[in-house]
């Protein structure tokens, strides 16, 4: 029985096949076919840039390690503007200059002790780090969520697919009124495509997700980090002159 299954789907031929798969086959299979070519491009695209941000953030962080005037520092970093790391420490520097702007004027003035709103000039600079982190973790983040749907809805529309073609192979066996291996094969094989396809689909996908994710977290933990080592040096900074 086993034997003879097997003998009438390899009978099967791939022209058999593609011939039978049927309009709404065709359908989801371009539709896969978009998934899978857009997926690959934001594959190799989101590898590339991953690459060169990685590359530049360690030039910097060098940079900012060897370096202990922050001055020096931020004229030094104004070539770098990829990595996420470097627009946090431009954007804390700026706030920087704010704030010893403030304590100037407030020198001159003496009408507050630098004393009393030195914390809310910490904070100041602690929010200015979270929201550029925050801006700079979902521009890292772009495009992924293309991946997380092609893993996801990829493997349904093959299933879909399958489920049509063979729904529309035992209709046609219905209509002829008696049935056989030999009928049935070609009508399965095809609608199987679809469900191979999608998985053909979604698997790149769903490794690439998760790999340019952990990548992306690595990143994320990297910029937190030097947030918040950037801050303690701007704490100490500034305490030397209250």
């Amino acid at each position: 029985m086993m034997k003879t299954i097997f003998q009438s789907f390899s009978d099967v031929s791939l022209i058999d096949i593609f011939l039978k798969i049927g309009l709404v086959g065709y359908v989801i299979l371009m539709i896969l076919l978009g998934f899978s070519i857009v997926s690959w491009a934001i594959i190799f695209y989101k590898y590339r840039k991953l690459r060169q941000i990685q590359k530049e953030s360690q030039k910097f962080l060098e940079l900012y390690q060897e370096n202990s005037d922050l001055g020096e520092v931020y004229a030094a970093s104004v070539a770098l503007r990829i990595a996420p790391v470097v627009r946090v420490f431009k954007a804390g520097y700026l706030e920087l200059q704010r704030i010893r702007k403030e304590m100037m004027t407030i020198n001159v003035e003496r009408k507050v002790s630098m004393e009393v709103i030195f914390p809310d000039w910490i904070e100041d600079l602690a929010s200015v780090l979270q929201e550029t982190i925050v801006r700079e973790t979902a521009l890292l983040e772009h495009l992924l969520i293309f991946l997380a749907i092609t893993t996801s809805s990829a493997p349904l529309l093959g299933l879909l697919g399958t489920v049509w073609g063979i729904m529309a192979s035992f209709w046609s066996v219905g209509m002829q009124g008696y049935t056989s291996l030999n009928v049935i094969a070609p009508g399965v094989s095809a609608a199987l495509v679809t469900t191979i396809a999608g998985l053909l689909t979604a698997i790149p996908a769903a490794i690439a997700y998760n790999m340019l994710l952990n990548r992306i977290k690595s990143l994320s933990s990297e910029i937190e980090c030097f947030a918040s080592g950037f801050t303690n040096v701007v704490r100490r900074e500034l305490r030397k002159v209250l």
